[in-house]
């Protein structure tokens, strides 16, 4: 059973089955495509517990990691100059 809260919001009721599962709304699992053997993951945080999928997981952490990153830079060409310059120096050209 679901509630409409907004237009872009949904609140999902579900109860705890005598061995500890909770049922995922089939309209849920298609929106976030999850399937049987599908990757999730449960944190405890401060509002209380959240389930992400596996997939959106990585995406916060590339998010966090990509914020990280001055966006005028590409790290990967910095690693490359910088063995280049190593390579370099190694073989006396520099």
């Amino acid at each position: 059973m679901h509630e409409q809260e907004d237009e872009t919001s949904l609140v999902w009721h579900q109860a705890l089955d005598g061995s500890g599962r909770i049922l995922i709304p089939v309209e849920l699992r298609r929106e976030l495509e999850i399937e049987p053997g599908s990757q999730l993951i449960w944190t405890r945080g401060e509002n209380g517990l959240e389930l992400r999928t596996y997939h959106q997981s990585i995406a916060e952490i590339q998010d966090y990691f990509t914020s990280l990153s001055p966006p005028d830079k590409v790290w990967s060409d910095e690693l490359i100059a910088e063995r280049r310059r190593e390579a370099a120096r190694e073989h006396g050209d520099g």
